[in-house]
């Protein structure tokens, strides 16, 4: 089948898949993040050598699990306008001709609130329109424009990138998921998603708890007081006086006192970006939205008539939610056998 290479994108569960998931597969190796970085994305466009990609990525790099998040670019610099992004697929191509390309996919207005809050995690301090648009107060011409690049719209403009790899490996290998129906039901969907690439995965020793939980709305605020006194570790910011050791102090701060739950509920993308930004955004999305549904669907009609029954159906596409209850089904197909 070749190497299954989890490029992302951001903000739809891979922190999950790198710490919990992928490290339980049996018959197949899982390479660390730092490894997959080394050999994709350490070196600059210019002086890549897919060779030494692959001595970096070790032998049995045909049949390992790969999974990095920012080989779809950064999340807060939009894959430095698409260039890294389109760049790093052709690495993985020239490294990695046989892969199976697996990314996932997430509603870009979701996406959306999801990046401001992990700016704001990262030591962001600007509020969410500044974030998205800050941009534009720069002239056309502004130096900071190439020396900072910030946040891109069209990096969660999913269609292109998925374009883009289909026309380098070709449709069928390229494996497109939608966010949502993983976070609906993770035990299901990892079910399917483990037939479908004949993953041997024991999900009774699964740990299905979030990875990276949402800021409430006081500890938000509090995020962005607290930034203010170091200057790490995003780019756009604004800081008072940078205090040696803060950002790490404060970040421990907000991971406990996220995890007591007394300071509100988790906040949902609904929470943090207005009706008319959303109702923009909606409409500055729904070409790609449309593009991203044909896509899927040509993805299922594939699946069903390419992907043999005896697999458990093999698709995630068509997967359909088991009810509560279901903890007793705790194996893959895959590790049945």
């Amino acid at each position: 089948m070749g190497a299954i290479v989890h490029i992302g994108y951001h903000k739809t569960g891979t922190t999950w898949f790198q710490d919990i998931f992928y490290p339980a597969v049996r018959n197949r190796p899982y390479l660390p993040r730092a490894t997959v970085r080394a050999a994709f994305l350490a070196s600059g466009a210019l002086h890549f050598d897919a060779a030494q990609a692959r001595t970096t990525l070790g032998s049995a790099c045909d049949n390992a699990l790969l999974c990095e998040e920012n080989l779809t670019g950064g999340l807060h610099n939009g894959g430095l306008a698409g260039n890294l992004s389109k760049d790093v697929a052709q690495r993985i191509h020239a490294a990695l001709p046989d892969a199976q390309i697996v990314i996932f996919v997430r509603d870009p207005v979701a996406a959306i609130a999801s990046a401001w809050l992990q700016y704001v995690k990262g030591g962001g301090t600007f509020g969410l329109r500044r974030y998205l648009f800050g941009r534009d107060r720069l002239s056309a011409v502004a130096p900071e424009r190439d020396e900072a690049p910030g946040f891109c719209l069209e990096h969660f403009d999913y269609h292109r990138l998925i374009a883009h790899y289909d026309a380098l490996f070709g449709a069928g290998r390229v494996h497109v998921f939608r966010y949502e129906d993983f976070r609906a039901d993770p035990r299901g969907f990892a079910s399917a998603y483990a037939a479908r690439f004949g993953l041997e995965v024991d999900l009774s020793q699964i740990d299905w708890g979030a990875r990276n939980p949402s800021l409430s709305r006081p500890l938000l605020g509090m995020a962005r007081a607290m930034n203010l006194f170091t200057r790490r570790a995003v780019a756009d910011k604004d800081w008072l006086v940078h205090v040696p050791g803060w950002y790490r102090l404060s970040r421990t701060l907000l991971r406990w006192a996220n995890g007591m739950g007394r300071f509100g509920r988790p906040l949902r993308p609904g929470d943090l970006i207005e009706p008319d930004l959303t109702a923009w955004l909606r409409a500055h999305y729904a070409p790609g939205a449309q593009a991203l549904h044909t896509r899927l669907a040509w993805q299922a009609r594939h699946d069903s008539v390419s992907v043999p029954s005896s697999s458990g159906g093999g698709t995630v596409i068509r997967w359909r939610q088991r009810p509560l209850g279901h903890d007793a089904i705790a194996q893959t197909p895959a590790h049945r056998r």
